[in-house]
């Protein structure tokens, strides 16, 4: 399932000397964690045309499996953060774990779409609590001169979600139906929250019983308005805006237009991928030595070149496989840092920030496809690419305005 470099990676992490000695048995259950959420939202994208046959619905019906499990994913994170700093953080993947279970086996064993559909959503809410959780944990295990590198394995985690997800999915339907997926994913989900169960301890400090579900409002808004937080948040919807426009719009125009099958242009799409799980650790040590912003910049710089490229030159497949290539270097590069910069931004919320902070980056994810609509239709390609080159520029202006404190190397 994981590459055998992020294996090594993080032995090597768990070696290296910090304020925090951590070890490979107490990170890697929070990376499959992180892996099992984009998995389980992009490996629906193989499984919507056998799901629809299999019901006999419309293609359209049946890609409501990824919005009721997207919508709920990104809206419990605006909330998972501050509740895990108010009730402890143990607690709460370990229900985020259970219910990212409950939701996946009961997919599984779903009778019709509608009850498909309801059981997405107890997946996608046990995903939204993994995931902002997870990322600020790991900022909490590993010391401030590492941290860069932890949060590289961590993209690459991501990574691996979005690039298996549908390459698996689709070999566990040939071989042994769609509900197959959704089992698999559901054991891995209870494995790697046993581990993690076996694995941690609480590291809260003993609360005095007067916490209340009114408190989560107040916290959020106190990590909202900690300087840099915003702004930080609001350069990763800009850049998931971009990064989904080009590659959403592109497809479609390679499929509609140039008519290029679609194994082609799954291999141009997954390219990104791929790039990502190799450079994202070289990214984070990067960002421990050179600052955070500094590396955040030199990986939009090279995602806005691709695109460039992308807008300058007529299709060959052997073009666009290097184009693709060097904009998931360039993604990966830049979302490193950026993961990074929200993690150390405000150590004392770091729960409900990083919370904010990917409620508002996966936002961008959901919206992209819905802003660069309007201007596909009639302007085509080449004004989506103009608007992403855009969007990738306000992305760095944004990230500039952070704090220096949460940009340090």
């Amino acid at each position: 399932m994981f590459p055998a470099g992020l294996f090594n990676a993080t032995v090597r992490l768990t070696q290296a000397r910090g304020k925090h000695t951590v070890n490979l048995r107490k990170l890697f259950p929070l990376y499959v964690g992180a892996a099992i959420g984009p998995m389980g939202g992009f490996g629906m994208i193989t499984l919507i045309p056998v799901i629809a046959r299999s019901w006999t619905v419309e293609f359209a019906t049946a890609s409501l499996t990824i919005t009721f499990y997207m919508a709920p994913f990104i809206l419990i994170q605006i909330f998972s953060g501050a509740i895990a700093q108010l009730f402890e953080v143990r607690k709460t993947l370990l229900f985020g774990f259970a219910m990212y279970t409950l939701g996946a086996l009961l997919s599984g064993m779903s009778p019709n779409l509608w009850t498909l559909l309801g059981s997405r959503i107890f997946q996608g809410l046990g995903a939204g609590l993994l995931t902002p959780v997870i990322m600020a944990l790991i900022g909490d295990l590993v010391s401030e001169e590492h941290l860069g590198k932890a949060v590289g394995l961590l993209g690459v985690a991501y990574t691996v979600g979005v690039t298996l997800g549908p390459l698996i999915s689709g070999v566990m339907e040939v071989h042994y139906g769609w509900t197959s997926f959704f089992y698999f994913t559901g054991g891995l989900s209870l494995a790697s929250g046993m581990l993690y169960w076996m694995t941690s301890e609480s590291m809260e400090r003993q609360k005095d019983g007067s916490a209340r579900l009114l408190e989560i409002l107040p916290l959020l808004k106190k990590a909202l308005i900690q300087p840099g937080v915003l702004p930080i948040s609001l350069a990763a919807f800009s850049f998931f805006v971009a990064y989904v426009g080009i590659m959403t719009f592109t497809a479609d125009h390679l499929k509609s237009n140039l008519d290029l099958p679609s194994d082609k242009i799954g291999i141009l799409l997954s390219v990104t991928g791929f790039s990502g799980i190799i450079v994202s650790p070289i990214a984070g040590f990067l960002g421990d030595r050179l600052g955070r912003k500094r590396v955040f910049l030199g990986g939009t710089g090279v995602a806005l070149f691709s695109v460039i490229l992308m807008a300058s030159s007529t299709y060959a497949f052997s073009k666009y496989l290097v184009f693709f290539l060097v904009l998931g270097t360039g993604a990966a590069t830049a979302w490193t840092s950026l993961n990074t910069m929200a993690v150390q931004i405000a150590p004392a919320l770091r729960q409900p920030v990083t919370s904010v902070y990917n409620a508002i980056k996966f936002s961008g994810y959901a919206l992209s496809p819905v802003i660069f609509s309007v201007i596909y239709e009639p302007f085509k390609l080449r004004a989506v690419q103009l608007g992403c080159l855009g969007a990738i520029l306000i992305a760095s202006f944004l990230a500039s305005m952070a704090k220096p404190e949460a940009v340090r190397g």
